[in-house]
């Protein structure tokens, strides 16, 4: 694949590394603020809602600019953000970091995909988009486990300045190396919201949504919740490390499996599996204090992992065939339903954790899954049919 692509897959590991990685710093966030650890992670709901809102706003002016200055100045608007974040003195100039860092990653991932799609043939697309989405798995196995080992052996602001550094890099290099891509124009708001009119779009977006709180209610905090299972200080890192190697495979399971027993199978199967892995975290906080638990409690986060990811690919293939010509416009309302679900879990279980306990969050994560396979069971029993291309795409 043309190395243009992974010039634009660094722009999204980077990115991926900085939302995914506080996850595992909030405990340290909580206490240099003097903030609760719920209220910490509002600093991920803050986030979320900014991308998902602000994104399809920000492209809808940005839509026309050509891409390589929209993607070179995305990215120094995050290094400056995460410099903020780096130095902030309290916490609502973290909150104001984040917020910026937001609306930065919200213009540069639509901006890449746009990107890559214009670099390659037509019958590459596919294989381009997945490279670039990648990134944020691969920083899920590297980006994450080494910028919270970094934080643990130095200082819990230290990630922010790499993660800084690293944007500027992959800026300097899409500067230097990336052509001119031209826009291809942006999609009006009646066309955006017209998708949303018909039930098969809407129930498979609000099947998102459910997903990405049932995901994000427990990865949040995780740090505090394996910390109730027996992880502490850089075991937090070998958690992130084993849940990121599942997530790369979960993707690739997701997009091989909904090839082969379609994207309908593939997703049932996917939100059974996140299910059990949810409730069992929960579970393991009643078994007796053993070392036994300790790696159930890995096993069980790497399920959680591949169950979570696997959902992806298929549902995008879903969406695909649900949405026939509309296809580009429902996957960046997906995107948007994705980080609305992130905003969700992070602040509904923040409330968990205030009002109860980390022992909650897996059995809460796991009744937001459990309501989305019943959601799309139901969607599919109430016969949805997607746009058929000579082939039927969801089975």
């Amino acid at each position: 694949m043309n190395v243009r692509i992974l010039l634009l897959a660094l722009g999204t590991f980077v990115i991926g590394t900085e939302t995914f990685m506080i996850a595992g710093l909030l405990p340290d966030i909580a206490e240099e603020y003097q903030v609760s650890l719920s209220a910490a992670g509002q600093l991920v709901t803050a986030f979320s809602l900014v991308y998902a809102v602000g994104s399809p706003i920000l492209m809808s002016f940005a839509g026309r600019a050509d891409r390589r200055k929209l993607l070179v100045r995305s990215l120094a608007v995050f290094a400056a953000a995460n410099l903020i974040c780096g130095m902030a003195m309290s916490y609502g100039m973290m909150l104001a970091g984040r917020l910026i860092a937001a609306a930065a990653a919200g213009l540069f991932a639509p901006a890449a995909s746009a990107a890559a799609a214009a670099l390659v043939p037509a019958d590459k697309r596919g294989r381009a988009l997945s490279i670039v989405i990648g990134g944020q798995t691969v920083a899920l196995i590297l980006g994450v486990p080494i910028g919270t080992y970094l934080a643990y052996a130095s200082d819990w602001k230290l990630p922010f300045w790499a993660v800084a550094a690293g944007s500027l890099l992959a800026a300097a290099f899409i500067l230097r190396l990336l052509p001119v891509v031209p826009s291809p124009g942006a999609a009006s708001w009646k066309d955006r919201l017209s998708a949303l009119r018909r039930p098969a779009i809407l129930s498979a977006l609000c099947t998102t949504l459910m997903w990405g709180i049932a995901v994000f209610s427990l990865y949040t905090y995780i740090a505090d919740v394996y910390g109730g299972l027996g992880a502490a200080g850089a075991a937090i890192s070998l958690v992130l490390l084993v849940g990121g190697i599942a997530s790369f495979v979960g993707v690739h399971l997701g997009g091989y499996a909904a090839d082969r027993i379609g994207p309908a199978g593939t997703i049932a199967l996917a939100l059974s599996v996140l299910t059990v892995a949810l409730a069992a975290m929960s579970a393991l906080y009643a078994a007796p204090d053993s070392g036994g638990v300790w790696w159930a409690a890995l096993a069980a986060g790497a399920l959680y992992g591949i169950g979570s990811y696997a959902f992806n690919p298929a549902q995008q293939h879903r969406l695909i065939g649900l949405s026939g010509p509309s296809a580009g416009i429902v996957l960046s309302l997906n995107a948007s339903a994705i980080y609305l679900g992130s905003a969700g879990g992070a602040f509904l279980g923040g409330l968990l954790l205030k009002y109860g306990s980390a022992a909650m969050l897996g059995y809460f994560g796991a009744a937001w899954s459990l309501l989305a396979l019943a959601l799309f069971g139901v969607s599919r029993l109430a016969g949805v049919k997607p746009v058929r291309r000579g082939q039927p795409a969801d089975r």
